[in-house]
């Protein structure tokens, strides 16, 4: 269901995430990088994407066809 909801409003792009998957992938020198590159400083958590997910799928059901970029500020830089 929720997929369903989602294939049709757009893309959330959260940028680096602090996920076991990202830290498998990156060595210590980018790991660092990505961590610094953050306007805000650090990785992005689960907690931060997960309400704006939510609202997507619910109150933001008129927001369609569109990229958010909620990542800290990491694409600023």
């Amino acid at each position: 269901m929720l997929r369903n909801n989602l294939k049709e409003r757009g893309v959330v792009a959260p940028g680096p995430m602090d996920t076991p998957f990202f830290y498998g992938e990156e060595s210590d020198h980018s790991i660092a990088y990505h961590k610094s590159a953050s306007a805000l400083g650090g990785l992005t958590e689960i907690y931060d994407i997960a309400p704006i997910v939510k609202f997507l799928v619910t109150d933001g059901w008129w927001i369609t066809g569109q990229t958010i970029f909620a990542n800290g500020g990491y694409t600023t830089r």
